[in-house]
């Protein structure tokens, strides 16, 4: 595995607008500004948007003694880190009543005897990032670059095209990195009836 890291990303987008790479993203210079300003940001937008494989993790969610809710759910601690929550498990099996978030929080029907854990997204380091992931990102980045620097909408449209390209060979080739699943017909039965599935709490 080739080792990256986030200043690589940013000048490689450089690069692709023709400009000079940077020494440091603390540099004084408008390149490190736009970085420092947007990259984090396209990168999470990104993680937000799909279910990544590479960049989900299931982490316990302790639950939180000091505050009740007026609803009667218990309240638990969403994990620091988490972009996004896609599952509530309880002892390994998805919750199928009514789950929410409220800010860093997580409003659920369980109290501190019950073993709750989260599917979430987090960011990885850039050094595990897959190839067309990457690539997606720093054409992304490379697009703004475009605007930002040499204000040429036709090159920025180009490469966010080029971007989309590498996207959808990311998503393809991330759908294909596990065995299908066991279909839970229970839970789309109850997913039908109207039960939540929880996916309307979104960070």
């Amino acid at each position: 595995m080739v080792s990256k890291t986030k200043i690589d990303i940013v000048n490689s987008a450089l690069v692709l607008v023709g400009d000079n790479p940077i020494t440091s993203l603390d540099d004084q210079t408008t390149q490190a500004l736009v970085a420092n300003t947007l990259l984090d940001d396209i990168v999470e937008a990104e993680l937000f948007e799909t279910r990544w494989r590479f960049a989900l993790n299931t982490s316990v969610s302790t639950f939180v003694s000091s505050k009740t809710h007026p609803t009667g759910l218990g309240v638990f601690q969403i994990p620091s880190g988490t972009i996004r929550i896609w599952n509530v498990l309880e002892r390994g099996k998805s919750v199928l009543g009514e789950w929410e978030m409220e800010g860093d929080k997580l409003l659920i029907d369980a109290d501190a005897n019950s073993d709750i854990a989260i599917e979430r997204t987090v960011e990885p380091h850039v050094a595990y990032w897959p190839p067309h992931f990457r690539m997606a990102i720093i054409h992304a980045l490379a697009a703004v670059f475009c605007m930002g620097l040499t204000d040429n909408d036709d090159k920025s449209k180009l490469l966010s095209a080029v971007g989309d390209t590498y996207r959808r060979k990311a998503r393809a080739q991330d759908s294909g990195q596990s065995t299908p699943r066991v279909v839970n017909t229970s839970q789309m039965l109850a997913s039908r009836r109207g039960v939540r599935s929880g996916n309307e709490g979104l960070i």
